[in-house]
């Protein structure tokens, strides 16, 4: 199950996508200059972030393409 953290300050979503307390962040790889993946050791996708969605948006169609991840957000940010 996803977990959602928004951070109002700093403008940023981040989508944790492992239920693992022992899960540990190896690599981030940018695939765009607002969004970046968090994978471990083996590649696996952690996490995702979106900087400035409420002005850039979300497009997680990048995290798709490259990692077969489809990340749904259940709602939406004004801009």
């Amino acid at each position: 199950m996803a977990v959602y953290t928004y951070d109002a300050e700093a403008d940023a979503l981040y989508v944790s996508l492992v239920d693992d307390d022992d899960a540990v962040i190896e690599r981030t790889e940018e695939l765009g200059p607002n969004l970046h993946v968090d994978l471990d050791s083996g590649g696996r996708v952690l996490g995702v972030e979106f900087l400035y969605p409420t002005t850039h948006g979300i497009d997680a169609e990048a995290v798709k393409q490259r990692y077969g991840i489809q990340v749904e957000i259940p709602f939406t940010f004004a801009a």
